[in-house]
């Protein structure tokens, strides 16, 4: 099944390089392409959008310099690096790559950082046009943008009003949010976070960045409400307003920004905009009256308080989450939003299972199936399948779990052959999704080497920007590691989830490496848990005791 499901994907990959081909389009505009549709890393999108595989890839180098030749294991080294495993190609190998590709040296290193912030004289304005993400120095690769953002929203004061003036010349701020790519972002931060080794320190300037964010990105809000009051003051009481279609578009362009910064940031520093905007969609929906307006702006305030919930399951806060998905429900059935009331049932199986409440998972599953059925959408058919594996699995139902399993699957193919337009909310929800719930579905019922193939997968296909879903996929393999009793290798793997969301707030990532490190009790006095341990107490600051 695993085979022909990576044959499947090879030959949509096939299909699509063939197409832009056609257009006209260079090896390097592929290769930029299925970076954004597959979230591959450059070096691999350069070789998948050629159609090759490693050991091909190998043989063209080969046929070049048979006096130096490499094997697959050379390209699969190069491929995984900077991460952990991986071998730094040299300059000539660089260059040689570039040549068998038809690239810039550049084109091979567009995923890495820059240390350009280390400079006092580093301006703290914007000088390269917008779709200019990096630029090329020495052996690393700048993501500009994102890093002077970092660098002006730490110069901006925390709780400022959303009008006021920054320490810097920071024009236009407060529509960077809906421009920055949060996964030059969520790059950025990380390579930050880890270079300072003080958590007090490390905290108090991730406090700094998501206040600040926070101002910048509800500032559009206060200024489309007519209002001079402060980002987090409260908004009109609903119905003293007149309906504007431009403020409720506003609130429809924020949702997928709002989202990816919780993916990035984490949901502490969210929520407080997403509750700002689900009162203003709030407000709208009421004002709203005629039909297909006010079914828009139900749907709008629907989603909004859905992306709440969810906020607040990460934080911990089931009481809250349960609350707000519940009113998101009832909104979305009043604006006949089938796909939306789809979406928001998942969700609830999803924090009903996490809570330890599988049947109560199945049962919501089972509801959004047959909302999914009415729905014209194969994501809404595949995510209901996704969330009944997890239910199913937790409820110890091999059986089923694995037909769902299956089903899932063919849905998503369904809809990952689709071009057509989606819904925002499925933004997260991809090939590496579905290979993340395949080794949660191997954990509860297979062996860590079927778990392993399936976080290979996830890992191999995620956003780079999706800290969040990421981290899960590498505490999923680090307990596979822990069940073959590769204490090292489970720690080790661990501790890169835990570097990796050091400004992420999820208190569910904070529970899942508590478990884990439960599983570790009989190693505690070994070297490698005892980094673990010391990783947690640096990089998080909930402890695991």
């Amino acid at each position: 099944m695993t085979e022909a499901r990576s044959e499947s994907l090879r030959r949509q990959q096939a299909r699509l390089a063939a197409e832009l081909r056609s257009q006209g389009k260079t090896w390097v505009e592929v290769a930029e392409v299925f970076r954004q549709r597959f979230r591959l890393n450059p070096r691999v999108a350069l070789r998948a959008a050629r159609g090759w595989s490693q050991a091909r890839a190998a043989e063209e180098w080969n046929q070049r310099w048979p006096d130096e030749p490499k094997t697959f294991k050379s390209f699969s080294y190069w491929e995984i690096w900077p991460g952990k495993g991986g071998y730094t190609p040299s300059q000539d190998n660089l260059v040689r790559l570039a040549e068998i590709y038809e690239c810039d040296v550049a084109d091979l290193l567009a995923d890495l950082p820059s240390f350009r912030h280390l400079d006092a004289a580093t301006r703290t304005t914007f000088t390269v046009a917008r779709g200019t993400s990096a630029v090329l120095t020495g052996e690393t690769m700048v993501p500009r943008e994102a890093e002077i953002l970092l660098r002006d929203l730490l110069g901006r004061r925390p709780g400022a009003e959303a009008g006021a003036p920054p320490r810097a010349d920071l024009t236009g701020l407060h529509r960077l949010p809906e421009e920055v790519d949060f996964g030059e972002l969520a790059q950025v931060i990380v390579m930050w976070m880890q270079r300072i080794p003080d958590p007090q320190t490390r905290r108090s300037m991730l406090g700094k960045l998501t206040a600040a964010l926070a101002v910048a990105t509800t500032a559009p809000l206060t200024a489309l409400a007519g209002s001079t009051a402060p980002a987090n003051a409260a908004l009109p009481s609903a119905g003293q307003g007149t309906f504007d279609p431009a403020t409720l578009a506003h609130c429809e362009q924020m949702m997928p920004h709002l989202r990816k910064q919780g993916d990035v940031l984490g949901a502490g520093a969210t929520l407080p905009s997403a509750l700002a905007y689900r009162r203003t969609a709030e407000q709208q929906a009421k004002a709203a009256t005629v039909g297909p307006q006010r079914d828009r702006a139900i749907a709008v305030y629907a989603e909004l308080t859905q992306l709440a919930g969810w906020l607040c399951f990460n934080m911990g806060d089931y009481g809250s989450a349960q609350r707000l998905y519940d009113d998101a429900r009832a909104a979305a059935h009043e604006a006949r939003a089938v796909e939306l009331v789809t979406y928001i049932l998942c969700t609830m199986s999803h924090l009903a299972t996490w809570q330890g409440k599988p049947r109560i998972g199945i049962d919501h599953a089972a509801a959004a199936t047959a909302w999914a059925e009415q729905s014209s959408s194969p994501y809404a058919r595949a995510y209901a399948a996704d969330v009944a594996v997890r239910a199913l699995t937790a409820d110890g139902q091999a059986d089923r779990s694995q037909a769902n399993l299956d089903r899932e699957y063919a849905a998503l193919q369904e809809a990952l052959a689709d071009d057509g337009p989606r819904q925002s909310w499925w933004y997260f929800y991809d090939e590496s999704f579905y290979w993340s719930t395949n080794a949660q579905q191997a954990l509860g019922f297979h062996d860590a080497d079927r778990v392993l193939a399936a976080t290979d997968k996830t890992l191999s296909l995620i956003d780079p920007s999706n800290l969040h879903n990421r981290a899960f996929g590498l505490l999923f393999r680090a307990e596979a590691f822990a069940r073959q009793r590769n204490i090292g290798q489970a720690c080790r793997t661990a501790t890169e989830a835990v570097e990796l969301t050091s400004v992420n707030s999820s208190k569910r990532i904070t529970q899942q490496v508590q478990k884990l490190r439960r599983g570790l009790d009989p190693w505690k006095r070994t070297r490698p848990v005892k980094e673990l341990d010391q990783a947690v107490r640096s990089y998080r600051s909930t402890p695991l005791g």
